[in-house]
């Protein structure tokens, strides 16, 4: 397994704590996760088609803002991989989104794909796809 794919892969075991932790009451959670995975000026972009609609969030400012909207949107909210890809300075991971809206209690489950890109050891962006197909041709990979 590559550097990078294990890197992503302790990424997501630590993605469950992203809805939950608050910045305002647990500042080590963000200093953990830049001084571990992020680079300082990561982007991670939504695709049209959630409820939040495309928005793109940038450096340790943009995931706050990410997890104060999941905490105001959703109950409930996680990723299970369901499989990770080595495409050299990406990693594909092929995802199943399991969540519970706040307001209305409606749970939804559904096949995402995440595009990561990494430099020196660090995730640089993800990009967000509802199509898996299309993540596997960002990342120049065929689908399988």
């Amino acid at each position: 397994m590559s550097e990078n794919v294990e890197l992503v892969r302790r990424w997501y075991a630590l993605l469950p704590d992203l809805r939950d932790a608050d910045p305002n009451e647990d500042p080590a959670f963000l200093d953990r996760a830049f001084r571990d995975f992020l680079h300082e000026e990561y982007e991670l972009q939504l695709p049209g088609g959630y409820p939040e609609g495309q928005p793109i969030f940038r450096g340790r400012e943009g995931q706050a803002r990410l997890r104060a909207m999941l905490r105001d949107t959703w109950a409930e909210w996680r990723f299970e991989p369901e499989r990770f890809i080595d495409a050299g300075d990406q990693v594909v991971v092929l995802v199943r989104v399991v969540a519970k809206g706040s307001a209305s209690g409606v749970p939804i489950e559904l096949p995402d794909a995440h595009v990561h890109t990494l430099r020196d050891g660090r995730l640089t962006s993800t990009c967000v796809y509802r199509d898996r197909s299309k993540a596997l041709e960002a990342a120049g990979l065929s689908h399988d």
